[in-house]
């Protein structure tokens, strides 16, 4: 019954720690996804900053529609074309890729009264080039451990999270888990789902 109680308890932290996490949601494209805007033939396309958008790397205008190959988060906002004299508006809402996540465990074995260090690393996709803020969590079997906030205004970078456990006992064995997740502050892009990575710590007795 304890254990259940616990793990209870472990839940509602998580949800109230993430508890501005966005979920995925219908209609929205995710980044990297190739995305079309359709208008009519001949259009002019036009974003929010009422420039008009012409084809670049990543950018197609043709027989009126308006093609993200990828999307990228940068591409979030509000577009608008204009064909046959009729002006229609469009907002992209982008969502954010999952991180990809990867832990490592310690390299030797662990005993109890010594000290142990947990590593967990985080990717953001390439498709991510705006500013964003990585959250990353700690879970354990004694419950919640570290937790990082970072902003950057950087794409494809790792990000690295360590947990240190000192002095370490046997009562610390168990399953540990690193969980992530990016959000933005811009509303034309949603945050992405949580990701994690799992490792087992097994600590002897001396």
């Amino acid at each position: 019954m304890m254990y259940f109680q616990r793990c209870l308890f472990h839940i509602f932290l998580i949800l109230l720690l993430f508890h501005d996490l966005v979920g995925s949601s219908d209609g929205n494209p995710v980044a990297g996804d190739v995305y079309t805007l359709s208008c009519g033939i001949n259009a002019t396309w036009m974003n929010s900053t009422g420039a008009i958008v012409v084809n670049d790397s990543n950018t197609i205008v043709s027989n009126g529609n308006l093609t993200f190959n990828p999307l990228l988060t940068s591409h979030g906002g509000k577009y608008s074309c204009v064909a046959d004299n009729i002006t229609s508006g469009y907002n992209v809402t982008v969502q954010i890729p999952q991180l990809t996540a990867a832990a490592v465990p310690p390299g030797s074995v662990v005993y109890s009264g010594s000290s142990a260090s947990l590593f967990c690393a985080f990717t953001v996709p390439s498709v991510v080039d705006t500013p964003v803020i990585v959250k990353t969590l700690w879970i354990g079997p004694q419950g919640l451990g570290s937790r990082t906030t970072i902003t950057t205004s950087q794409s494809t970078v790792i990000y690295n999270t360590t947990l240190q456990i000192s002095p370490i006992s046997t009562n610390d064995s168990g399953l540990y888990q690193c969980v992530g997740y990016i959000s933005s502050s811009n509303s034309y892009i949603l945050a992405s789902s949580n990701s994690s990575a799992n490792i087992t710590l097994s600590v002897q007795a001396l």
